[in-house]
């Protein structure tokens, strides 16, 4: 899917240095960016790993706004699944970063954050949560730098 979405913005990729691009969504894949060796311990003890839904549009000229402005993935993971799902089958849910904002050209990553709103209860209690999603939402401001 990824390969297809990459290849359906070309025109627009090849735009942007006139109109900024946004790719935003939930990719339900980690990052190469957040698996590495540093983070293996959080991973399977897999280190770096190439997940394509990361690598293709890095290769295509877009950037990952979280982490540019959160370079360290052992410092600032960012995990956005899940804040309700913890556990599948009897055994710990993988943690993991899978909602993304890229971008390319004219802009600026001001901050970026992942966002939940109150305090969500782990399912089977997650009936009357606040936050609606079974996602946190990843927020960030940018700052326009070309006209």
């Amino acid at each position: 899917q990824m390969k297809e979405i990459v290849a359906g913005m070309k025109e627009e990729l090849g735009n942007t240095d006139k109109i900024p691009l946004l790719l935003t969504g939930d990719f339900n894949a980690p990052s190469h960016f957040d698996w590495i060796d540093a983070t293996r311990e959080a991973h399977c003890n897999v280190g770096s790993f190439p997940w394509p839904s990361s690598v293709l549009p890095t290769e295509a000229g877009l950037l990952d706004s979280y982490r540019k402005d959160h370079r360290y993935p052992q410092k600032d993971p960012g995990i956005t699944w899940s804040p309700i799902y913890k556990d599948n089958g009897g055994r710990p849910e993988p943690m993991d970063r899978i909602d993304f904002i890229y971008y390319k050209g004219g802009l600026h990553v001001e901050s970026s954050e992942v966002v939940l709103v109150g305090q969500p209860q782990e399912e089977p209690n997650h009936k009357d949560n606040e936050w609606t999603s079974d996602h946190a939402a990843v927020k960030t401001v940018f700052k326009i730098t070309k006209k």
